[in-house]
């Protein structure tokens, strides 16, 4: 049931998430498989140890259907979202350190530069420190969710979800910048945020097709070369 190509790209997003430091140890990486009610799911492996073969197919009841793997404890995530959410195609867990940062406190992330104009109106916070565990909860955090690209988990990392494996993790990364372009300018003064005009047209400029696979290409890159 795995499809190859899938299975490539969570790798490669996985190894992505590793070297640009938005996991540690902990975190997971899903897709759905199409035309189906199925969805590929990496382990409770850390993301810089986990192989193709060790990869998990599960259903939208949250039920193993392929694989021996120890599914992540968080795995009711994934349902939640791919049962909520039909257009969005791929999830990443993650726990990156600056975005973390504005999970603990009352200051919102908003979008500063360019990367950050997909966070318009600002990143939602899910208010419980609990761990995804269950589906109840998972529902909670799609409501959080809602229409945008990502969401702070209170105090235990971030999730951000796209149409591709590739734009979900390029919004990962885009939040850790959003939230380091903010954490620095609150160093030197008032930021100045993007306003929901400037927003639309910097994100139509920033992750068109064309772009979305230059970055994806150059973040593979990345490890390819080490």
């Amino acid at each position: 049931m795995k499809n190859a190509n899938i299975n490539k790209d969570l790798i490669t997003a996985c190894r992505i998430l590793t070297h640009e430091g938005l996991v540690h140890g902990f975190g997971h990486v899903s897709a759905r498989i199409p035309d189906s009610e199925l969805f590929i799911l990496t382990p409770r492996i850390s993301l810089a140890l986990v192989n193709e073969k060790d990869l998990l197919v599960l259903n939208l009841e949250g039920e193993i259907v392929e694989g021996n793997s120890p599914p992540p404890f968080e795995a009711a995530l994934h349902v939640a979202v791919f049962k909520q959410r039909p257009e969005i195609q791929a999830i990443t867990r993650i726990h990156a350190r600056r975005s973390g940062y504005f999970s603990v406190t009352d200051r919102r992330i908003e979008p500063v530069h360019s990367h950050g104009s997909f966070f318009s109106g600002g990143v939602p916070v899910f208010p419980k420190p609990d761990l995804i565990s269950t589906l109840e909860l998972g529902n909670d955090v799609v409501r959080s969710l809602a229409k945008k690209p990502a969401v702070l988990l209170r105090g235990n990392g971030q999730v951000t979800v796209g149409r591709s494996i590739p734009e979900a993790v390029m919004m990962a990364i885009y939040l850790e910048e959003a939230a380091d372009f903010l954490f620095g300018a609150l160093q030197v003064g008032r930021p100045i945020p993007l306003n929901a005009e400037e927003c639309g047209s910097r994100q139509v400029e920033a992750l068109p097709p064309v772009d979305l696979e230059r970055a994806w290409n150059f973040y593979k890159s990345k490890i390819e070369d080490r």
